[in-house]
C-alpha cells in the first residue's frame, strides 16, 4: 500500500519492513545504523518496482535495518535520480537505476542531474530487447522482416517506449546494422504497446524481454538483441547469429549520490549480490537476464555505453549542445 504526499506526488511505502530475528543488544556501530531509503524513480508496477519489492524483505534482514521504498516518479526517472543526487552521500538513500536512461537523458536534455552526479553500486539484471510481431504476422523470420523493409522503406512501424530509450535505441541499432528504414512509434510506457500491436496499430515492437515473455502466447519473437540466446526463448536466434550486430538491453541496478564512501558502497553491493543470486531462478522465469556486476563492473558498463549512446544519439540529431 502507498500514500500520496503533497503536490509533488511523492508516494511512500506505508509498511516499513524491519529485519526479524535480531537479538537485542546486537546493534552494530558499523553502517548501516538506521533506516535505508530505497527510491523508485518510476511508477508502481514496473520492472524496478517488481524487483525492489522482491528485495525489500531480504535486504532488511541482510543489513539489519528497516528499508523503506519511496516513490519519486516523473520525467522518465529523472525526478527520482535528481532527488538522489541531492542527498547526503552517506549510503542511507539509494535508488533503482535504468540504463540507458541515466546516460542518455543528460545527453538529450537537462534532467536535473548529470551521469557523474550518481554513484553506481550494483547491477542486478538486464532486459535484452526482443523484436516481436503478432502470431498472424506475415513475417515468420527476421529475414522476412528485413527483406520487406528493404523493399518498402519506412513502411514497417515499430513501437516501443519513449525516445532515446532502450527500445528506441534497439530499433536504431537494427536500422544501422541491416541498412533499413523503419518508422518508430513512441509510447509513454510499455503497457500501451501491447494493445497497439494486438490491434495492428504497429507492425512490430522492440520490447523488453520481460514484456515479450509475459505475452509469448500473443506474439512471436523474431530475434533477441543479446550476445547469447535467452533461456526462456531458446529457439529464438540472436541478431548476431543472423549476421546483424544488434546488442541492446535495459540494465537495472542500484545507485546513490556521487561521493559515497567505498566501504558503504560495497556493503550495499554485497547485500544485493547475495539476494540477486538467491532470486536468480525466479527472476529468470519472469524474463530477466541476470547480471552480477559490482561497483567497478557497473562503472565500466556505464563508461562503455556512454560512448556508444553518444554516437547513436548524435546520429539521431538529439545530442544536447
Amino acid at each position: 500500500m502507498a500514500r500520496r504526499l503533497g503536490r509533488t506526488h511523492l508516494l511512500a511505502a506505508a509498511v516499513v519492513l524491519t529485519a526479524s530475528g535480531l537479538a537485542a543488544g546486537t546493534a552494530s556501530a558499523e553502517f548501516p545504523e538506521s533506516t535505508l531509503t530505497y527510491v523508485n524513480p518510476f511508477s508502481p508496477g514496473g520492472e524496478c518496482d517488481i524487483v525492489q519489492r522482491m528485495q525489500q524483505t531480504p535486504l532488511a534482514e541482510e543489513l539489519g535495518v528497516d528499508v523503506v521504498i519511496e516513490y519519486r516518479e516523473g520525467g522518465g526517472g529523472a525526478v527520482g535520480w535528481s532527488h538522489v543526487k541531492d542527498q547526503e552521500p552517506d549510503g542511507y538513500t539509494f535508488a533503482c537505476f535504468s540504463i540507458p536512461h541515466i546516460i542518455a537523458q543528460p545527453m538529450t536534455r537537462d534532467p536535473g542531474y548529470a551521469t557523474d552526479d550518481l554513484q553506481v553500486i550494483y547491477t542486478y539484471h538486464s532486459t535484452p530487447q526482443v523484436l516481436i510481431v503478432r502470431q498472424d504476422s506475415p513475417f515468420q523470420t527476421l529475414e522476412d522482416f528485413i527483406n520487406f523493409a528493404k523493399e518498402n522503406p519506412g513502411s514497417i512501424t515499430v513501437g516501443g517506449t519513449g525516445t532515446a530509450s532502450g527500445n528506441h535505441l534497439g530499433a536504431v541499432r537494427l536500422m544501422r546494422a541491416a541498412d533499413i528504414k523503419l518508422t518508430w512509434i513512441p509510447f509513454p510506457g510499455s503497457g500501451p504497446t501491447i494493445p497497439a500491436l494486438e490491434g495492428g496499430h504497429v507492425g512490430a515492437l522492440m520490447s523488453n524481454s520481460t514484456m515479450a515473455q509475459r505475452n509469448r502466447d500473443k506474439f512471436r519473437p523474431l530475434a533477441v538483441a543479446s550476445t547469447e540466446r535467452l533461456p526462456f526463448f531458446p529457439d529464438t536466434p540472436t541478431f548476431q547469429e543472423l549476421g546483424y550486430d544488434v546488442v541492446e538491453a535495459i540494465y537495472r541496478g542500484a545507485l546513490g549520490p556521487a561521493g559515497m564512501p567505498a566501504d558503504r558502497v560495497q556493503r550495499i553491493a554485497d547485500a544485493l549480490d547475495k539476494i540477486n543470486r538467491e532470486q536468480a531462478a525466479e527472476k529468470t522465469e519472469m524474463g530477466f537476464f541476470m547480471q552480477y556486476y559490482g561497483p567497478e563492473e557497473s562503472a565500466e558498463l556505464v563508461e562503455r555505453l556512454r560512448g556508444e549512446y553518444r554516437t547513436l544519439i548524435e546520429e539521431l540529431g538529439m545530442l544536447r549542445n
